[in-house]
């Protein structure tokens, strides 16, 4: 994953990248304007303008602290520090961008096994990391969008979430490890997504053409099917996802291997399937302010010459509007391409939490980890405090 490190220049940067679309939208109030002055314009097509650019800024932080129940030891400090753009370009023009300011504590902590993390000194480091940064564009309102620029794949419900909008302090690792980072699968590119009305359900069909954002610059297809229903308070959905991208093995103008190795025999291009999946979600609301919601997911992922496979199953009830409780279950099947001991392993581990949101987009979440081979972590508590500012 490419980040940069937090600089004096950070600021500037990011009005680079909110100047156009400033721009763009004063364009638009200065047409609408000057539309009003011309006296060969009717009063009715003036009218019927109602749309106006609008820009919606939120800045957030998360704190963390990790304690094993069985030493006492512990540790922690500032998670992220985030900074979100939503800008109403047009009626049908959207932009939206995700600047996060990462820990390197955190990062190290989310992502390197237990037994590399013993020993190390703190990292305190703050990288700015651009998880989102795209436009979307409905030419025919909900039925077609268009989007372009870097954005969370769609193959996965928990995927397409950013870490502080998931249910769990940290998201399923069949969609981090396999992929990536504690991000989860990022694309540089564009998408298309269809939506047709099919009676009383729901259903979608993308199809992303890209390049991989955080697992290098290898050309990314996939596709993605989503259909639900809905039937009184019952919600139910169902997902499936191929993912194909373009392979190149022992190709030495790519550094693969080096030249004098190169042989035509291990020279393999084009795309081809790199994994697929599937996934299913329930939402049950009750009388009041409780629900019930269920989902899973699943997914086979190539590495090198094999596939593994992995996946996750979680329920949710929400008790109150401030207090729910959580278990999620989840198994991953370790690459023969890591350590020595983490090869072949299958990682099985459980987490159970409990939510309380004191305020509107605050969020205490306090959880119990346990893992069969204590592969990323021991059994552990886990405290995380999630806010955004309102604005």
């Amino acid at each position: 994953m490419k980040k940069r490190s937090l600089c004096a220049d950070g600021g500037f940067s990011l009005l680079f990248f909110i100047a156009p679309f400033l721009v763009v939208a004063n364009v638009f109030s200065a047409n609408a304007f000057a539309a009003d002055s011309q006296g060969d314009i009717e009063e009715d097509s003036i009218q019927n303008i109602e749309f106006s650019p609008a820009l919606e800024l939120k800045i957030g932080g998360e704190g963390f602290y990790s304690m094993d129940p069985t030493t006492g030891n512990g540790f922690g400090g500032i998670a992220a520090i985030m900074v979100d753009i939503d800008a109403s370009i047009h009626e049908h023009l959207v932009f939206f961008g995700a600047f996060h300011f990462d820990s390197a504590l955190w990062d190290d902590f989310l992502n390197m096994p237990h037994l590399q993390r013993e020993g190390l000194l703190p990292a305190y480091r703050i990288d700015l990391t651009v998880e989102e940064f795209f436009l979307t564009w409905t030419p025919m309102g909900e039925i077609l969008e268009i989007m372009a620029g870097r954005r969370f794949s769609g193959i996965s419900y928990a995927n397409r979430l950013h870490l502080a909008d998931f249910r769990f302090n940290m998201k399923p690792r069949i969609f981090t490890s396999y992929w990536g980072d504690n991000h989860g699968l990022a694309l540089d590119g564009i998408s298309l997504k269809l939506s047709p009305a099919l009676g009383g359900f729901s259903s979608s069909f993308m199809i992303e053409a890209a390049k991989s954002a955080y697992g290098g610059d290898r050309a990314v297809i996939s596709s993605v099917i989503d259909v639900g229903f809905t039937a009184g308070g019952l919600d139910v959905g169902l997902k499936g996802f191929g993912y194909f991208d373009h392979q190149t093995f022992c190709h030495p103008f790519l550094n693969y291997c080096n030249e004098e190795n190169f042989s035509q025999l291990n020279l393999n291009e084009g795309f081809s399937l790199n994994a697929f999946g599937g996934g299913a979600n329930l939402m049950w609301k009750t009388a009041g302010k409780r629900s019930v919601f269920f989902q899973a997911e699943w997914a086979g992922r190539r590495i090198m010459s094999s596939f593994l496979y992995g996946g996750y199953a979680l329920v949710e009830l929400v008790h109150s509007e401030k207090i729910s409780s959580s278990l999620m279950v989840q198994q991953l099947e370790m690459p023969e391409f890591a350590a020595e001991e983490l090869k072949g392993v299958i990682e099985r581990s459980y987490t159970f939490g409990v939510s309380y949101f004191p305020q509107e987009r605050h969020r205490l979440r306090l959880e119990y980890h346990h893992s069969d081979n204590s592969i990323y972590y021991r059994n552990m508590l886990l405290c995380k405090y999630t806010f955004f500012l309102p604005f």
